[in-house]
């Protein structure tokens, strides 16, 4: 008996040392999966390609809001264009040039000054679903926006929702303001937009930063209006001038700002007399900046809610770098059409012996 009790406390003692010592197995403890950090799961916004962490962007579960921005020199510097997602840069009456700004991922409480319609408007943004706000327009133009499957925001027909408002130091027409943010949440049933673009990790290896002409600027002409893009190497982003002058935000003062531009060359049709449309439905040319560098491409758009698809001449996708993208939808009739392009002075290596 006394010898079964020896026995019972060697194994007690030689189990308790090998507990404390752990060199009875002859390994470290492994980690359990309680251990391990869990991987971060991204929620990647349609429309620019920007990736955020699940959940904290609840904007993206909301539709877009395409506003139609006025681009007449008294109603400069506009506000918020620098939080917009994609600009369209569009040819009215008379050569000059009016927005589509498109908010989604962020949707800022003032935009504007919001104008009327024009006869392109519901083949542009069609493709984006949600939610389009403007300031009256001619009644055929009305009618064609409303027969799409956007929801219509009509000054007129928003008034005490507290979504529209006229700005005291704006002197009218130029003075409609739009609180971007509480219209999109008045729509939670409405689906968040279809991507509009392919987009690469990151401008390195997007189409045309990796296999693109470096360029220090580029001017875009209308017939009676001036785009002008400048490269900037230290905010890796391009820099507007609007018929020569710098273009500023004047929410924050910041100038006028992109990471791509997207220049498209469209056919204008005339049937409504002195308001053009510029045809974005069809197939054309374009030119592609992104990191600083151009390609040229092909556009093609199938029907008024298909995407736009960029391709190369071999029918390959054209990829974007993640950011805002700015499309200049310019006429290839004879009084405007031309793109000019200020190529970089790229240093050439110096050879070693």
């Amino acid at each position: 008996m006394a010898s079964m009790k020896r026995a019972s406390g060697i194994l007690a003692i030689t189990a308790t040392i090998a507990l404390l010592t752990g060199c009875s197995t002859g390994s470290s403890p492994k980690p359990t999966a309680s251990d391990t950090p869990a991987a971060k799961v991204y929620d990647t916004a349609p429309l620019t390609g920007i990736k955020f962490e699940k959940g904290t962007n609840p904007n993206l579960a909301l539709p877009s809001v395409a506003c139609k921005v006025d681009n007449l020199d008294v109603a400069r510097p506009q506000i918020n264009l620098n939080r917009t997602d994609i600009v369209f840069d569009e040819m009215v009456e008379g050569g000059l040039t009016r927005f589509v700004a498109v908010f989604h991922s962020d949707k800022p409480d003032a935009v504007g000054p919001v104008r009327s319609i024009r006869p392109m408007d519901p083949d542009i943004i069609s493709m984006f679903g949600g939610i389009v706000c403007y300031s009256g327009g001619q009644l055929k133009f009305v009618k064609m926006m409303k027969a799409t499957n956007v929801f219509n925001a009509n000054e007129t027909e928003e008034q005490g929702k507290g979504t529209f408002t006229r700005a005291k130091d704006r002197e009218a027409p130029h003075n409609v303001i739009v609180n971007v943010g509480k219209l999109a949440a008045a729509h939670p049933d409405l689906a968040a937009p279809q991507a509009i673009f392919t987009f690469a990790a990151d401008a390195a290896t997007s189409t045309a930063g990796s296999t693109g002409t470096a360029v220090k600027s580029f001017k875009v002409y209308y017939p009676s209006a001036l785009a002008e893009w400048v490269w900037s190497a230290s905010t890796g982003t391009w820099l507007r001038n609007q018929d020569g002058k710098l273009d500023i935000d004047k929410a924050d003062g910041s100038t006028l700002s992109t990471t791509n531009v997207v220049v498209m060359k469209v056919k204008v049709d005339h049937q409504y007399g002195h308001v053009p449309k510029d045809l974005v439905i069809g197939t054309g040319t374009a030119t592609v900046f992104t990191g600083g560098k151009m390609v040229t491409a092909n556009w093609s758009k199938s029907s008024q809610k298909a995407p736009i698809v960029l391709t190369d001449a071999a029918g390959k996708t054209i990829t974007l770098a993640p950011g805002r993208t700015w499309v200049e939808l310019q006429p290839t009739e004879s009084e405007g059409g031309k793109l000019k392009v200020t190529l970089a002075v790229v240093p050439t290596p110096t050879p070693t012996k």
